[in-house]
């Protein structure tokens, strides 16, 4: 294209943007459509001749990209939820136009000195030594992957592994144990205290049992902010357990470890420090564009030893020591420029801005979880950690039995997807149905989460005059 032309493209690309994010919290959280419509509207052969770029643009603008989950708008509350911040917006733009390959340092020494300073700005938030290190992946999966990967070459590779999660963690802990070549039945789910932490006494109990049996643990997978309460486990008395067994700790932290830069979530996380990895996911809990996934690891040789494979085609990429390639971290060669829109983010507003925001989402679910105890009709299923609120409708004299609450819940839930600006989803715990809110935007109002929460107790209100 000619020059002239790509400008006026760029332009008009940033205004539709910037024109969708100015009127997004006027919006419902959530729109979508059935598969047969978006079929009907789309499902065509590749064009022959191409048509105006401008057109393109519009048309994606307005029938493609707004028919999903809102996940910037401020009423979005359902899973876990993403915000990102311009600076993140355009870097993407602009290393995508740069076209840039951060596999090796011959193909992007200067992006990958950026990610290697993104990097240790994570490892210091941490509290990680020196000798730390990590990459920046696609999301929480990657990451997981690779450092289960590392766990298990760690641990000499061995024949009947055992991999130790708690019966609240993600599901992407269980895959990555599969894919590394653990036996589902070696997958051992442990079960947790009232306050949804991992049995200190249990986990003992499980690996005691599989090393008289002749089994091999692997790894014990910590959570630093469940998905869906935002429980944290004993991290200290975990890192004392694998340390004495010889055992990697490995922590999910893809949700919560960001709160680590504020000193409430330092206190919170304590113990994080000790992991041999530890899983952050940018586009999460630091206001990032998709993806910002990251690995962390103790001590940066394990990745090295793990993922360092010669090839012929690629020699002329070493540089020696001094001169990492991120390709030899993990299991991706060919990788986008992740880091950019984390230092350009981080550049732009400072980090005092960023715990501001971070601490933000943890004072709203603070409240929320004191306005759901102070309300009769609601009952706080979960104590507040981070930034989640699980909670139902459940007024104490309506003396209703676990089916007629589930029903009523559920019908409250229908409500607000249907019936309300905001989006929230649910969760189960232990064998109890919860709403559950996640705020984490950082342009999120304590008049968002209350309007919405006066919403449920109204829709609870009718629902409960429903069954009457």
């Amino acid at each position: 294209m000619e020059p002239e032309l790509m400008r006026d493209l760029a332009h008009k690309a940033a205004e539709l943007v910037v024109e969708w994010s100015e009127g997004l919290s006027e919006k419902d959280a959530w729109e979508g459509e059935f598969k047969k419509e978006l079929e009907e509207q789309f499902m065509e052969d590749a064009p022959e001749n191409g048509r105006s770029a401008t057109e393109v643009l519009e048309q994606a603008a307005r029938e493609i990209l707004p028919i999903a989950t809102r996940l910037s708008h401020p009423r979005t509350f359902a899973f876990i939820p993403s915000s990102p911040t311009w600076p993140g917006v355009l870097a993407d733009f602009m290393a995508a136009g740069y076209n840039i390959n951060s596999a090796t340092w011959l193909t992007a020494s200067g992006p990958s000195q950026i990610e290697l300073t993104v990097i240790d700005w994570f490892r210091r938030w941490l509290g990680y030594p020196s000798g730390a290190g990590g990459l920046l992946t696609s999301g929480g999966s990657a990451a997981s992957l690779n450092a289960l990967v590392a766990a298990r070459e760690a641990a000499g590779n061995p024949e009947q592994g055992t991999v130790y999660m708690s019966d609240q963690s993600h599901t992407v802990q269980v895959r990555a144990a599969k894919i590394v070549g653990v036996r589902s039945e070696h997958i051992r789910m442990i079960p947790c205290d009232q306050c949804f932490r991992i049995d200190m006494k249990a986990l003992a109990h499980a690996v005691d049992e599989d090393l008289a049996a002749g089994l091999n643990p692997i790894a014990v997978c910590a959570n630093a902010g469940t998905s869906s309460t935002g429980a944290i486990d004993p991290l200290e008395a975990m890192a004392d357990f694998c340390e004495k067994r010889g055992i990697w700790l490995h922590v999910d932290a893809a949700y919560g470890g960001f709160a680590v830069v504020t000193e409430k979530g330092k206190t919170l996380l304590r113990g994080i420090e000790h992991a041999d990895s530890v899983v952050l996911d940018a586009h999460k809990w630091f206001f990032q564009p998709y993806e910002a996934g990251g690995l962390m690891v103790k001590d940066i040789r394990t990745l090295e030893r793990t993922f360092t494979i010669h090839h012929d085609v690629l020699q002329d990429t070493l540089w020696g020591a001094d001169h990492p390639n991120f390709s030899d971290h993990g299991l991706q060669l060919s990788r986008s420029f992740r880091a950019l829109k984390i230092w350009m983010s981080v550049q732009t507003f400072g980090m005092a801005a960023f715990r501001k925001a971070v601490a933000k989402g943890m004072e709203l679910a603070n409240r929320a979880g004191e306005y759901v105890e102070e309300h009769k009709n609601f009952e706080l299923l979960s104590p507040v950690t981070l930034s989640v609120v699980c909670f139902r409708i459940n007024p104490a004299e309506a003396h209703l039995d676990e089916k007629a609450l589930e029903e009523i819940n559920r019908a409250v839930l229908a409500r607000v997807f249907w019936d309300d600006r905001a989006l929230m989803s649910s969760t189960t715990l232990g064998k109890t149905f919860s709403l559950r809110l996640c705020i984490l935007n950082h342009m999120t109002t304590w008049n968002d989460v209350y309007e919405t929460l006066e919403t449920i107790e109204r829709f609870g209100k009718e629902a409960l005059e429903d069954q009457k």
